[in-house]
């Protein structure tokens, strides 16, 4: 159908939908008379009271609240007494949105001021109206859905309230939705735009940084808080840095596992675990990022460069002497005097067992067949002499044990049978020294002497009689059982020196031949004395070495770090709590070597593109218009920040290093405070832009040429039929 345009007397147009000259003329006649006829109704419209002023306020502000549906809210009791009447409810509906229109326009012509008041009543109401929140510190994307998703949905309810017919109502809900999520969409990266310029400018442009904080330094200053300084300026920026860096990655738990999300709380409870071993741990050592960032941090020759390598240095040079003490701490003392040690130990327990080898030699000897027959081996008949020369350089009578000496003050070597069970174990002794002397010597230097057919055959015989002797005397198997002997002792000790020659089986063997504790902790003295004499040799030897890892390889694979902790039943976590002690002394030597290494060129490059941008450098995008922008805005920043990023890389420097623990947790806490700072200003950012997204929202429905402006009405017209 065509449209015929008219021309009203008032000079206004007016389109009709038909193209018949005559019904168009028809149409706009009755127009311009019911326009006259509103206008001589309203000029004939008394004041309106004090009351009724009072009710159009509450109207109006309602009307702001709840977008654009003052009037159906108004029309809600008409229709309510329509329906009780038994009258149109429809026509009593449309009458009272009628009146609440009119009304609203006659108190906007007689009260202008009070009508804005109203108008910005309800419109700050509105404010409080639900919208949702996101989590705290959720990212951009989730807050433009937000945004966009309140923008939207206030934007179709303020688009419903306005129109006449429900296709009015719904294409005006589609708009308002439309414009309302646009607008909600882009209110938080809009705001979080105009804070990075901010930065921008206060990082870049020499003057504003200084100003900006004499500007907050007033409050402070009023309320007699400590001053903003500049430092403090730079460590919120190397905070904020560190944050980023400390929340990547894992704990470096070591030994090929992988520890705890990093979090600030969770470095720092790292670094105070490993202090609280022994281990002088710092921050850089306790994860791989910090670990990158401390190799970074030592590039370059600025004063924080130069503090990161010193502290590295230092910390190296004593790292021998540390892990003798892990050694001490663990396995127990490490003396000058090893054997001195041992020897002292055996003494103890020589005299502790004095009673006991008392009560057994006081036993009658019964000579078995078994013992007899063991009596004729060369290994026993050798031993003989032997044991004499041993009880005679003790001052002691062989006599008196039973050995038959001839007038020539010599041994019969036929009178055997009146051995005591003190003599017999005198000959059981000398009969393990002599294995000892028919076994192979080393082939090396440092290497174990090694078994032959002689050796193995004499230990088996002294073994038997020793078993002989226990079958038949419970008083001398108990002692054997629970104390070693000198012998004993000094074998034990000696196979501990060799522990790193040994394998899991070799101790394991060596455990079920020596039950007695004293043997044990000759073993351990000696084992022990190895571990700490290869960390002192290898680390003179090798000053930029890995001691730890080369005590860690004497201790070998699991099973033989389970046959060593059997050697220990006193010291449950001897092994286990030895290797984490130097597992992390490996990972201070990785971050030592991390500082003097070369440094992979893109990490750098990614640390010094971290950097800019926490000191509010603008993103690079490829080469466009705009890219230019951005890095001539960079060159112009590089130039007035480079003292400013040497300062923030030094932070970064004494941070990562930081050896006290009560400066290393304050600023742990610091980089914690900074961060929720951050976030908190960030979601009080976005929700003054949700608020700011609803009052926007509940007006994104432009206006008509010729009406009044937003919250104010227009004298209302009848609905048109044509």
């Amino acid at each position: 159908m065509s449209t015929t345009t008219i021309r009203l007397p008032d000079g206004s147009e007016v389109d009709i939908q038909t193209s018949d000259p005559k019904a168009a003329a028809a149409t706009a006649r009755k127009i311009w008379q019911q326009r006259q006829g509103s206008s001589a109704e309203e000029a004939g419209r008394k004041p309106r009271s004090g009351w009724q002023t009072a009710g159009d306020f509450l109207g109006d502000a309602i009307d702001n609240f709840v977008p654009n549906f003052g009037d159906e809210i108004a029309a809600i009791p008409d229709a309510a007494k329509a329906a009780v009447r038994g009258q149109p409810i429809g026509e009593a509906w449309n009458k009272g949105r009628r009146e609440f229109r009119r009304n609203q326009a006659q108190y906007d012509k007689e009260h202008p001021y009070l009508a804005w008041g109203s108008t910005l009543t309800g419109a700050g109401a509105s404010l409080a109206l639900p919208a949702g929140r996101v989590a705290s510190g959720a990212g951009m994307a989730t807050k433009v859905l937000h945004g966009a998703a309140v923008g939207a949905g206030y934007g179709a309810v303020a688009g419903a309230g306005e129109g006449d017919s429900l296709g009015d109502r719904a294409t005006n809900a589609a708009k308002g939705m439309a414009a309302g999520g646009v607008l909600g969409g882009a209110m938080s990266p809009v705001a979080a735009g105009a804070v990075r310029v901010g930065r921008i400018a206060r990082q870049a442009l020499p003057g504003v940084d200084g100003a900006v904080r004499r500007l907050a330094n007033v409050p402070r200053a009023v309320m007699r808080h400590p001053l903003r300084t500049p430092e403090d300026a730079q460590r919120r920026l190397a905070a904020r840095f560190m944050d980023t860096r400390m929340n990547e990655g894992h704990v470096a738990a070591g030994f090929g596992q992988q520890g705890a999300s990093a979090t600030p709380e969770t470095l720092l409870a790292e670094v105070e675990r490993r202090r609280a071993l022994g281990v002088p741990a710092m921050l850089g050592d306790v994860s791989e990022p910090m670990r990158a960032t401390t190799g970074w941090a030592s590039r370059g020759m600025g004063p924080g460069q130069t503090m990161v390598r010193e502290r590295l240095d230092a910390r190296k040079a004593q790292e021998a002497t540390r892990i003798r003490q892990h050694i001490a701490d663990t396995m127990g003392d490490l003396s000058p005097d090893p054997v001195g040690q041992y020897q002292g130990y055996g003494e103890r327990a020589r005299r502790e067992a004095g009673p006991m080898y008392a009560e057994a030699y006081a036993q009658p000897m019964v000579l078995t067949p078994e013992i007899s027959g063991i009596m004729q081996t060369p290994a026993f008949q050798a031993a003989v002499p032997h044991a004499v020369r041993n009880i005679r350089n003790a001052q002691r009578n062989p006599e008196a044990i039973g050995f038959v000496m001839r007038n020539d003050g010599m041994l019969d070597p036929e009178a055997y049978q009146s051995l005591s069970t003190e003599g017999f174990d005198q000959v059981i002794r000398a009969m393990r020294d002599n294995a000892q002397d028919r076994m192979r010597p080393a082939s090396f230097p440092g290497g174990r002497p090694t078994n032959t057919t002689d050796s193995v055959h004499i230990n088996a015989r002294a073994g038997d009689l020793r078993d002989e002797l226990a079958n038949q005397n419970g008083a001398y198997r108990d002692v054997t059982e629970m104390y070693a002997d000198e012998m004993g002792m000094r074998d034990a000790f000696q196979n501990g020196q060799v522990v790193d020659k040994l394998t899991g089986p070799d101790i394991a063997a060596q455990a079920r031949q020596m039950p007695q504790d004293n043997a044990r902790e000759a073993w351990a003295i000696g084992a022990r004395t190895a571990l700490g004499d290869r960390a002192s040799e290898f680390g003179s030897a090798h000053p930029t070495g890995d001691v730890a890892g080369n005590v860690r390889r004497m201790l070998g694979p699991d099973q033989k770090q389970t046959a060593i902790q059997q050697m220990m039943p006193d010291r449950p976590d001897a092994v286990s709590g030895l290797q984490d002690r130097l597992e992390a002394e490996h990972q201070s030597n990785i971050l030592w070597r991390e500082a003097y290494g070369n440094s992979r060129t893109a990490d750098r490059q990614q640390f010094d593109a971290d950097m800019d941008q926490t000191l509010g450098a603008l993103p690079i995008p490829p080469v466009t218009p705009s890219a230019m922008v951005a890095r001539a805005a960079n060159l112009v920043q590089t130039g007035v920040t480079r003292g400013r990023r040497q300062s923030m890389k030094d932070q970064v420097a004494r941070f990562v290093t930081e050896e006290n623990p009560e400066r290393l947790r304050a600023f742990v806490n610091d980089v914690s405070e900074v961060a929720q700072r951050d976030r908190d200003f960030a979601d009080r950012l976005h929700r003054m832009g949700v608020f700011g997204t609803k009052g926007a929202a509940m007006n994104v429905k432009g206006e008509e040429p010729g009406e009044f402006p937003s919250g104010q009405h227009e004298p209302y017209e009848d609905e048109r039929d044509y």
